[in-house]
């Protein structure tokens, strides 16, 4: 199976370590992770040449335009990422008449930029223009090089801005946005057509889960591998940035979808106002493991 991932963030910790540790190959699956940009990501599955996603809200944008696709699991159902910006500036309120550098519209980092701009007064595309460059890394140069006074970023992105001298302006984590920063999704034929398949991904990723979160130093040096990071510093860093908010409990929460359907263009998806939630995902994957107990004997909820 192929299995995607959209940033070389620590978000996806458990996605490496599922991979590294052999968890997904003790439950059956030759996976494969391969690195795309969440709207190409979501793109492969819904064409079918790769078998899950996990990464944000890019399915429910898919899902909105036809494609019949849903999530049925997730680890981080919230916004954890920051905002940073250059030396001179000191409050968001001084990005008014400034541009903020996130990755792809509508993907969990716009949304994080959008929300947090909004709940400090700031009013996306009038009063601050964002400006997408595609990557985590590439946001990061952005802001160095003063193409853009400021960008989010994730972990470890955000202690090389430290490094750098660059400026936190917001920690999104602490504003509890439900949304979509990393779930799990497929198209509902491969649901419904391959079902042992997606009990043992999720079974790989709840053990991963659990992994990452006890043993520190297995989940650091896939954090080392994948995010390409060789000082110990930033390794811990990233860690601990991310460990806290991976979720012991693998159901999707309607409300992170919900949220996202908030965030939405109104023009692009006149649809998504009267959408329910509930057509969007389904949980009877995870529901079953915790029926048979597989996820409270890991620990899990």
């Amino acid at each position: 199976v192929i299995v995607t991932y959209a940033q070389p963030s620590g978000a996806f910790t458990p996605i490496w370590v599922a991979y590294e540790a052999g968890l997904f190959k003790k439950y059956g699956l030759n996976a494969t992770l391969q690195l795309l940009t969440p709207q190409v990501s979501a793109q492969a599955v819904v064409s079918e040449e790769a078998d899950f996603y996990t990464d944000g809200p890019d399915l429910i944008n898919a899902r909105l335009r036809g494609g019949q696709v849903k999530y049925f699991g997730g680890t981080m159902q919230q916004l954890v990422l920051e905002i940073w910006a250059a030396k001179e500036i000191k409050t968001i309120q001084e990005l008014r008449g400034k541009t903020v550098a996130a990755s792809t519209p509508r993907a969990a980092l716009d949304t994080a930029t959008r929300e947090a701009l909004k709940k400090n007064g700031l009013v996306p595309d009038k009063d601050v223009q964002i400006l997408y460059v595609q990557t985590v890394p590439a946001i990061l140069s952005a802001i160095i090089g003063g193409k853009t006074t400021a960008g989010t970023l994730s972990a470890p992105n955000t202690l090389k801005a430290k490094e750098s001298g660059l400026n936190l302006l917001v920690d999104i984590g602490k504003l509890n946005i439900p949304a979509f920063q990393v779930a799990y999704g497929t198209t509902e034929k491969y649901l419904k057509n391959n079902p042992n398949n997606v009990y043992a991904f999720l079974k790989a990723i709840a053990e991963g889960v659990v992994l990452s979160r006890k043993d520190s130093a297995v989940a650091k040096k896939a954090i080392a591998k994948y995010a390409k990071i060789e000082d110990g510093p930033t390794i811990d860093g990233t860690y601990e940035a991310f460990a806290p908010y991976w979720a012991m409990s693998l159901g999707v929460r309607p409300e992170a979808i919900k949220g996202q359907f908030d965030y939405l263009d109104e023009k692009e998806f006149p649809n998504a106002k009267n959408a329910d939630p509930r057509d969007f995902y389904d949980n009877t994957f995870v529901a079953a493991l915790s029926k048979s107990e597989f996820l409270k004997n890991l620990g899990m909820r």
